[in-house]
């Protein structure tokens, strides 16, 4: 019971700070609002027992990605007069598009829930973890560090070129 509780609180706050990381003016305070969100998918983390998920879940995305991207948002700093010039002529379109895209979406989730075995997953290490991540996946890992390191770089060469 107290579980369940918890689990729609943290989702009330995952669901509150994405939306308003959606609507907030300042692009720092969306960053901010993106922060939160990923903590309280840490905490989700948390909840389910996978404590190293978790751990990962708030080094990696609460503090690395966060921090590149407020680096990101300070250097290159955009000026937009206005919150509307945000908003384009194709919000509309896009709703329907998300919505087209989300019913379909939703449906084979709630199939597949349904033949999930109820037993769970076996227990994995640490260890087994490493193995796959660095042996079948060293390459995908690779280059995400790779595209991170292009948007920070990126991001100093248009700061320096706005000077």
């Amino acid at each position: 019971m107290t579980g369940t509780v918890l689990f729609f609180m943290i989702s009330g706050v995952i669901v509150a700070s994405a939306v308003a990381m959606l609507v907030s003016r300042d692009f720092v305070r969306s960053v901010l609002f993106l922060l939160l969100a990923l903590c309280s998918f840490a905490g989700l983390y948390a909840l389910l027992d996978a404590t190293f998920l978790a751990l990962l879940q708030v080094f990696l995305y609460a503090g690395a990605v966060t921090v590149v991207l407020v680096f990101v948002v300070m250097l290159t700093r955009p000026q937009i007069a206005d919150f509307s010039a945000l908003l384009q002529k194709q919000t509309a379109y896009a709703a329907l598009a998300v919505a087209a895209i989300s019913l379909p979406l939703v449906d084979s989730l709630v199939r597949l829930v349904a033949t999930l075995p109820g037993g769970g997953a076996p227990a994995a290490t640490t260890q087994d973890l490493a193995r796959t991540l660095m042996g079948e996946y060293a390459i995908p890992f690779e280059l995400a560090s790779v595209v991170l390191l292009a948007a920070l770089v990126g991001a100093i060469y248009l700061a320096k070129e706005a000077e």
